[in-house]
Parts: C-alpha cells; sequence; structure tokens
C-alpha cells in the first residue's frame, strides 16, 4: 500500500513538473500583452482619457499643506534628526508645488495607468486652473471620495482587459450593457472591500512600529530609524502576495478572501517567476516613464508621449492577468 502510494506520488509530481515546464516565461507573457493590447487598441481609452485630464484639467494643489507638515516636522527637535536622515522634508519640498489630489483617482498599484500621476507638470499648452486645499478635513474627505471613484475606474478598466482576454480566447460572448455594469459593480465593491483589508494591515504594522522605533530613537537614533524602515519591507511582502487578487476578483469573480487565499498560494507556487515578471514590469514602467517626462517639453507633443505611455503600461497590466491565468489553471484548475 505505501508503495502504491509513493508510486502515485512520484508520478503526480513528474506531472506537475511538467506542467509547469510547459507554462509561457515571463518575456512570452510579456509579448502577449502587448499582442492583446494591440488588437484591442479600445482598451487605451480610458488611460488616454484620465491622463489627459490630469495633463489640462483642474487641479487640486495641497502645497500649503504639506509646507505646514514640513514646518512641524522641523521644530520638533526629536523629529528634525530622522526627517533629515530619511531627506523627508527635502523630497516633501520639491513635490509640494507639483501636487494635484485629482491624481488620487489613479489608485497607487492597482489603478488606472497614467503618466501624469507623478507630479503635475510645470509647463502645459492650457493654463490649467489651480485651487488650492487648505483644511486636512477638506483634503481626507476629497482624497477618500476619489479612492472610491478610482478603484471604479480600475473596475471598469480590468474589466474590459478581461473581456478583451476571455472573447479572444472564445471564452466570452458579447454581453449587454446592463450585465456588463452589474460586473462593473459587484467588482467595484469588492476591490473596495480589498482596499479596507490593506490599509488595515498598514495600520496594524505601522502603529506597533511607530512606538517600537520612538522607544529605540531614545536609545539610538539610527537604531529607530532602522525600525522605521521595517515597515515598507513588511508592506512589501504583503503587496506582494496579494497581488494577483484583484485579478481573481475580476477574471474569476472570486469573494474577496478567496482571491486573497488564491493570491497568496499561487505566488507561493511560482514565487521565482512572479518576482521575474514584477521586476520587468517595474523597470519597464520605471524607464518608461522617465523617458517621457524627460522629453515632456509643455507642447502639445505631450500628447504623443499620453498615447505611449497607454499602450505599454495597458499591454504591462494585460501581460499580468495572462500570467495569472495560465498559473491559476495550471494551480487550481488542472489538478482537480
Amino acid at each position: 500500500m505505501s508503495v502504491n502510494m509513493l508510486k502515485y506520488t512520484n508520478i503526480f509530481m513528474m506531472q506537475k513538473q511538467e506542467e509547469s515546464t510547459t507554462l509561457p516565461g515571463v518575456f512570452a507573457t510579456l509579448a502577449a500583452g502587448f499582442d492583446l493590447t494591440a488588437k484591442h487598441l479600445w482598451l487605451l481609452i480610458l488611460p488616454i482619457l484620465l491622463d489627459v485630464f490630469y495633463w489640462l484639467g483642474p487641479r487640486l494643489s495641497y502645497q500649503k499643506l504639506i509646507e505646514r507638515v514640513v514646518t512641524f516636522w522641523l521644530e520638533q527637535p526629536e523629529f528634525a534628526e530622522i526627517a533629515e536622515i530619511m531627506q523627508f522634508t527635502t523630497l516633501l519640498r520639491d513635490i509640494a508645488p507639483r501636487t494635484n489630489l485629482f491624481t488620487m483617482l489613479t489608485v497607487p498599484l492597482v489603478g488606472v495607468p497614467a503618466l501624469m500621476t507623478g507630479g503635475a507638470p510645470e509647463t502645459t499648452p492650457i493654463i490649467p486652473g489651480v485651487q488650492q486645499i487648505e483644511d486636512w478635513g477638506a483634503w481626507l474627505g476629497l482624497f477618500l471620495v476619489f479612492l472610491v471613484v478610482g478603484l471604479l475606474l480600475t473596475a471598469v478598466y480590468f474589466t474590459t482587459i478581461t473581456y478583451a482576454l476571455k472573447t479572444q480566447n472564445g471564452d466570452e460572448i458579447l454581453i449587454g450593457f446592463n450585465a456588463w455594469a452589474q460586473r462593473v459593480g459587484k467588482y467595484w465593491l469588492r476591490l473596495m472591500g480589498l482596499a479596507f483589508i490593506f490599509i488595515l494591515n498598514l495600520f496594524i504594522i505601522y502603529i506597533p512600529l511607530v512606538l517600537v522605533a520612538t522607544i529605540f530613537y531614545i536609545i539610538s537614533p539610527a537604531l529607530g530609524s532602522l525600525v522605521v524602515l521595517a515597515g515598507p519591507f513588511l508592506a512589501m511582502w504583503i503587496i506582494l502576495f496579494i497581488s494577483f487578487a484583484p485579478f481573481g476578483i475580476v477574471m474569476n469573480g472570486r469573494s474577496v478572501w478567496r482571491s486573497m487565499v488564491e493570491s497568496f498560494r499561487l505566488v507561493q507556487t511560482y514565487l521565482v517567476p512572479t518576482l521575474t515578471l514584477f521586476l520587468m514590469i517595474f523597470l519597464i514602467g520605471t524607464l518608461l516613464d522617465w523617458l517621457l517626462i524627460l522629453v515632456e517639453n509643455g507642447t502639445w507633443l505631450a500628447l504623443l508621449n499620453i498615447l505611449g505611455h497607454a499602450f505599454i503600461s495597458t499591454a504591462l497590466v494585460a501581460a499580468m492577468f495572462i500570467f495569472y491565468r495560465d498559473r491559476y489553471i495550471a494551480l487550481f484548475v488542472e489538478i482537480n
């Protein structure tokens, strides 16, 4: 009996190894993402419209609020040294004049990609109107509103990519607007639940870390700074292991909890390919943003930059969907 069990186990492991070797590699997945986007250029509509709004539309600046934060930090001797070590004040002073709260419509990590989220351009063909936000309550209220609306835009964007991917494979048929809107609404609510859980985890991580860092700072400022750095490190790992949860919600209609569990298992099983994919996307995205911002000269030619950014960014997002789909099938479908 034990010999037979061992035999079947070995056969199962060999089959799983063969399945894993037949999965498309990272570069093939990226190529598939560009191919999908080239065949469905209508996927670029939302990123282009959003970027044009950031570029030429009205802006909500919170420069004065940032300047108050910088002044407060510098007036506190116990925090001034940490701010100097971490270069918080220098960074805040640099970004303050170019802030635009509207860019929160592109939700960090999962939102509709846009070139102008890194900071409003200093010169534009049309001078946009700028409204200063001088109250923290107003800033927080608008921040939450834009976050919610941004998740709605994400649900629309992800649903369109999923639809293009499934119709290309023959897995989806044309549906009416009402059915499509119901899907978007359902995914929107679940994405908001996922965002809430993520933010809650950040509070659970950072509140104890701040207390511990304050205690350690009394002993050694360097040690206190080191403890503070543990926060981003832990947050990075949380992001990594739930990174495919939005795709599970939109592509497979999973609940928030099940999408997180499946994302954890998928990343755990395919850790190296996942890290490779994310590294490639990060490098391509960072280089793309740097090059396009470098050649941006404040003229109408910036529209070409927006078009190029929308195409490449959408292709990278589509590649993530394809990567998730292939490995989800190999991990959860083919073994059942």
